[in-house]
């Protein structure tokens, strides 16, 4: 009876352990000509390139020069602020911040933003109001009460809807079931969770415009590498990668819509009327261990028990790779001290 209850025991903790699915990829910065998922789907951030094109470069360095310090009621003033929120699940509420009792974690974008000299702290306000299960499907409204919340938050911090200029969005569909095929031809109708996922995003980018009268640039975050997560779980792989496929798609249909006019069946109308610039931030996603060609990768122990939320060391990496994004990139003169 005693070694039949050892191995019932070893039996329970087996079953518990995360199954790891072994996913492996190219990361989409590293992919090189003519090397494509499912040989089909491009790689690189931008049609062809990490970069953005030249015309969507321009796009983009206009709407962070019209960032500008407002006051409560939305208008330009040397007093004002620059406010800056996160929209998404528990991923990106643990990455930004992390709250603790007394603020959010050192470790996490706000706590090292807060930290460094040189970042704007006279003018520029970061607000979480990213929440824990808040899926990519309820953040298209505020039928969740999401924004509600987030205006509490921003009251909070002392500031306005009206002061928001620059939205950092990373989000995720539930427990997805269908993943890209070789012949997957996406829209709005699509069962195939990249395409959903493209769908939702784009609903979200129309209705933050209308939310947030003064927004002007919406940064889109890819998924971290969740191959170690079990198969059905909360959000695993090949997930996880397609969802930055379907975030380049969706920054893709509003470069071409800025082009020739034509709206993309999936994305929806992404006009600079009835959306922000939409662009890249950091892209997190590396084929687990395997190191990526900037040396990024991800190991077990970046992870929580159920191998999908970051732990302190993950959340680490993510935040300092906001750090550097945002320190550096054209398109954010705001966040920093300098301005510049």
């Amino acid at each position: 009876m005693r070694k039949l209850a050892i191995v019932l025991i070893f039996l329970s903790l087996v079953v518990v352990l995360p199954a790891q699915t072994n996913f492996h990829a190219v990361p989409l910065i590293d992919v090189t000509a003519g090397n494509t998922y499912l040989h089909v789907y491009s790689g690189q951030l931008y049609e062809n390139s990490n970069n953005p094109p030249s015309d969507h470069d321009v796009a983009g360095r206009a709407a962070a020069a019209r960032v500008q310090p407002l006051d409560v009621n939305g208008r330009p003033s040397t007093n004002g602020k620059v406010v800056v929120i996160s929209i998404g699940m528990s991923n990106m509420t643990m990455e930004f911040c992390s709250s603790t009792v007394t603020g959010c974690s050192p470790v996490s974008f706000i706590g090292m933003a807060a930290a460094s000299r040189q970042v704007d702290h006279q003018r520029l306000v970061l607000v979480d109001c990213a929440k824990g299960s808040q899926v990519a499907k309820v953040w298209v409204d505020d039928q969740a009460g999401n924004y509600s919340t987030c205006q509490q938050r921003l009251a909070v911090a002392g500031v306005t809807e009206k002061q928001v200029q620059v939205i950092l969005y990373k989000d995720a569909n539930a427990r997805p079931q269908f993943s890209l095929t070789p012949t997957t031809v996406c829209s709005s109708t699509s069962s195939v969770d990249a395409c959903i996922y493209e769908f939702l995003v784009g609903q979200t980018a129309r209705f933050v415009k209308t939310r947030y009268p003064n927004v002007q640039q919406m940064f889109l975050h890819s998924r971290i590498y969740a191959g170690y997560a079990a198969p059905g779980s909360l959000n695993p792989e090949p997930f996880a990668f397609e969802y930055g496929l379907a975030t380049k798609w969706l920054i893709e249909a509003q470069i071409v819509q800025n082009r020739t006019g034509q709206v993309d069946p999936t994305a929806g109308n992404l006009s600079k009327q009835v959306a922000p610039w939409l662009g890249w931030g950091p892209y997190y996603w590396a084929s687990g261990s395997i190191p990526r060609k900037d040396g990024v990768s991800w190991v077990p122990s970046d992870f929580g028990p159920d191998m999908t939320h970051p732990s302190p060391s993950g959340i680490t990496k993510v935040a300092n790779q906001l750090m550097n994004f945002y320190l550096t990139s054209p398109y954010s003169p705001w966040f920093r001290a300098s301005g510049g």
